[in-house]
């Protein structure tokens, strides 16, 4: 069984812009001789590259560079909604003009949003087919993670859609809920059938909780399809969105944060994510 090089990857819209190891067992002593940075993968019309999209528009603003570049070379690129993004109120309520809001708008405005990612996947040449919608239930990931990992609780439902399960036509594997264990399921048949050879997923220290939750997901999944396919391989990479202190206080990265980027706290996953039953 091979492990997948775990390695971060931030990136903006149109450019790669840091590639660097994670470092798992970091000191925080210095390092006596500076790392050699690694090299980004190389791209060709063989690479099958996977985004993990906790939200649409993650894809966009963490990878699109890197999407138009695999398309370009004649590569495969899919992308993984994991959430419709419909658990935003704040955004329902600017669509719905101040009325009480409803399941139904949130559900509305998930269904927008995914009309917003199919054309901003248009806009970057890829077609109707590179999109693939799961439906799970934003601001709740970690939930799934903490307390509605599996058939021992109730599914989760959503306080936005009101919803506990994917629609039936967004559903990968069937019976599929509201619990961890049934994301895992879903993400793991994904990557399974398209076998990429990059799979890019938000960073496990992006502070939303959505997002630090996607990582933990897609790290369960891999373990998944490895005890099934165990001759499979793919570079697993990250990106990051949400992250007030960037880059931290690490000699290996001589880099500025972006004009405008506010300072704050350092990263971590403030859902704190442990799996329970």
């Amino acid at each position: 069984m091979t492990s997948a090089r775990l390695a971060p990857l931030v990136l903006a819209i149109g450019a790669i812009l840091l590639f660097a190891h994670e470092d798992s067992a970091a000191t925080g002593r210095p390092h006596a001789k500076p790392r050699p940075q690694p090299q980004p993968p190389a791209i060709s019309n063989d690479t099958r590259l996977l985004v993990i999209a906790p939200h649409p528009d993650d894809e966009v603003l963490g990878a699109g560079g890197l999407m138009r570049q695999v398309n370009a070379a004649g590569g495969q690129v899919r992308v993984a909604y994991v959430t419709d993004g419909d658990g935003y109120p704040e955004g329902v309520q600017l669509e719905e003009h101040d009325r009480k809001l409803s399941g139904k708008d949130f559900r509305g405005y998930g269904r927008k949003r995914q009309k917003e990612a199919r054309a901003a996947l248009s806009a970057l040449g890829l077609g109707a087919d590179a999109a693939t919608f799961l439906s799970f239930p934003d601001q709740g990931l970690c939930k799934l993670i903490r307390t509605y990992w599996s058939e021992r609780r109730r599914p989760f439902r959503s306080p936005y859609t009101r919803r506990d399960r994917p629609p039936n036509a967004e559903v990968l594997v069937p019976d599929t809920e509201y619990r961890g264990e049934d994301l895992t399921q879903e993400l793991a048949r994904i990557i399974g059938d398209f076998r990429p050879t990059i799979i890019l997923v938000p960073r496990k220290e992006d502070q939303h909780p959505d997002h630090c939750a996607a990582w933990y997901f897609v790290v369960d999944a891999l373990g998944d399809v490895r005890r099934v396919q165990p001759d499979f391989t793919t570079d697993l990479l990250n990106y990051i969105i949400h992250y007030n202190e960037w880059p931290s206080d690490d000699a290996r990265t001589a880099m500025p944060p972006p004009r405008g980027l506010r300072g704050g706290a350092s990263g971590g996953c403030t859902c704190r994510c442990r799996r329970r039953t």
